[in-house]
């Protein structure tokens, strides 16, 4: 009888054993809620510095007509960066932004950044210019950036018609460690100006459409891949980001991440400066959830 009652014992704990091990690889196959909410974390710390590099750019280059030397921006930076020259020449120049004191942070749409940014890029009057940003010490709410990224700008469009920047953020073994690890990011995202170009010292009504392919190693090694098409663009108005309670946040598209066979599909809205999306996965029901920073 005793053998029995073991024997029964150890046939339950295998079937246990076996269903919880199935159990926890469908949740680790499956992309899951906790997943979006990390990648967005990570795509508000990478979109801070394209906003940088692009804000930087205008202040010290650009003009209603893309050319260099006839600068009228109004820079959307807050008062505690420091920027310095580091020995521009004719043909490149290097430029260096300080963001807040060795103690104190500076805050910026709605984020903490501290240590520096330096960008170097070309000059002159002929398009594309490249820019080659790299990172001392600098960290976005305590999560250090590390790596060198490529800003790309070009110019479409027609002078006094409809002229605007496209630039193209390109990340290679980008890095951004938290408290949970390090994350790793590869690919390219394209930031076009839709609306607000003509008006360069009033950036507050500056509209961006951002769309492109890149893929987010986890600290656990699992390779996501976020694709933005570029007919359902993730829409960002830069005023949403200076408001007194910052919305950073796409204000409408459509983001697909993926993993495997596993997706999830966020869409970010209508138009509206919120924190709210709606998260389908894997082509279920879509529910509402809420973006944080």
């Amino acid at each position: 009888m005793k053998t029995k009652i073991l024997f029964l014992s150890m046939v339950l704990s295998c079937l246990t054993y076996t269903s919880c091990s199935k159990d926890s690889e469908q949740e680790t196959s499956n992309v899951s809620a906790n997943d979006v909410a990390t990648n967005q974390q990570v795509d508000d710390s990478f979109d801070d510095i394209s906003v940088i590099a692009d804000d930087q750019y205008e202040v010290t280059e650009g003009s209603t007509t893309g050319k260099e030397n006839v600068a009228i921006y109004t820079s959307i930076l807050p008062d505690c960066i420091h920027t310095s020259d580091l020995g521009s020449t004719d043909l490149i120049r290097v430029w260096t932004i300080t963001f807040g004191t060795e103690t104190t942070a500076c805050k910026f749409r709605g984020h903490y950044l501290k240590g520096k940014i330096i960008l170097t890029r070309t000059r002159g009057t002929t398009f594309p210019k490249t820019m080659t940003i790299t990172y001392s010490n600098f960290s976005i709410n305590d999560n250090k950036i590390e790596g060198t990224s490529t800003w790309t700008r070009e110019m479409i469009g027609t002078l006094n018609v409809d002229l605007h920047p496209k630039t193209t953020f390109t990340m290679t073994n980008m890095k951004l460690t938290t408290s949970k690890g390090t994350y790793t990011r590869n690919g390219n995202r394209v930031r076009e100006m839709t609306a607000g170009f003509s008006t360069r010292t009033s950036p507050t009504d500056d509209v961006f459409s951002t769309y492109g392919t890149f893929t987010t190693t986890y600290p656990n090694g699992n390779v996501y891949t976020s694709l933005i098409e570029s007919s359902t663009p993730l829409v960002h108005k830069t005023a949403c980001g200076l408001l007194q309670n910052p919305m950073p946040f796409p204000v409408s598209g459509i983001l697909k991440l993926s993993k495997n066979a596993h997706y999830a599909t966020i869409n970010y809205g209508e138009g509206a400066c919120d924190n709210l999306a709606m998260l389908s996965i894997d082509g279920g029901t879509a529910t509402q959830i809420t973006l944080g920073n």
